[in-house]
């Protein structure tokens, strides 16, 4: 069965999944220099903003494509237990063991595709990312060990064993929950969490920044 990408929203563990995973996508690191000539040296890395263009359609089933999308759509109009609010959720794009961490800003909707009555059954949408990765994280975009880890959540996990295999140690499942805000760690996992993903925290990063 082949992955599909999701958007997962980082403060309530959200995850919207796509109709029809993106036949492409492009990411932009751009390095900043200091020094001249022959002494030139990396200062930080500049990640660029990453825009993803999705597709859907519902007109097999003749409903309004905009409330498969409404979702996503609300992600540029935050609220907090139905109160706006003017900070932005902090989103992940998932597609295998592509991540992308940022604040979506822009969302552009194209319908191309309407009933008779004028309702849209195709769109073509393009969400905007502006990266929120440090300089740090930044090895999570190639894919190193040493970055943050994403976890499926199946029947039968316990948060320890989940942190042994990717931590490699049990004990560190509290960072687990922290990250995740993870309120009963005891009923974990509920039939809500199966499927959902969930963020394991860069434990050697974390630790060797404290030292």
């Amino acid at each position: 069965m082949i992955e599909k990408a999701k958007i997962k929203r980082l403060d309530t563990n959200e995850e919207i999944t796509v109709m029809f995973n993106p036949i492409e996508y492009s990411v932009t690191a751009t390095g900043q220099l200091t020094g001249e000539g022959t002494c030139l040296q990396f200062q930080r890395v500049n990640l660029e903003d990453f825009s993803i263009p999705l597709f859907f359609d519902t007109y097999e089933k003749q409903t309004d494509v905009r409330k498969e999308i409404k979702n996503l759509t609300a992600l540029v109009m935050p609220t907090v237990e139905g109160k706006k609010t003017k900070q932005p959720p902090v989103c992940l794009f998932v597609w295998g063991k592509f991540l992308y961490k940022g604040i979506i800003y822009k969302i552009d909707q194209r319908f191309t595709m309407f009933l008779e009555t004028g309702i849209p059954v195709r769109a073509e949408i393009t969400v905007t990312f502006k990266s929120i990765v440090t300089t740090e994280e930044d090895a999570a975009l190639k894919g190193n060990e040493a970055c943050r880890k994403i976890w499926t959540v199946k029947s039968g996990d316990r948060l320890d064993l989940i942190a042994y295999k990717t931590l490699k140690d049990a004990s560190l499942w509290r960072k687990i929950t922290e990250v995740n805000n993870i309120i009963n760690p005891r009923t974990f996992p509920t039939n809500n969490d199966i499927g959902k993903l969930i963020v394991v925290p860069d434990y050697e990063r974390d630790y060797n920044d404290k030292r």
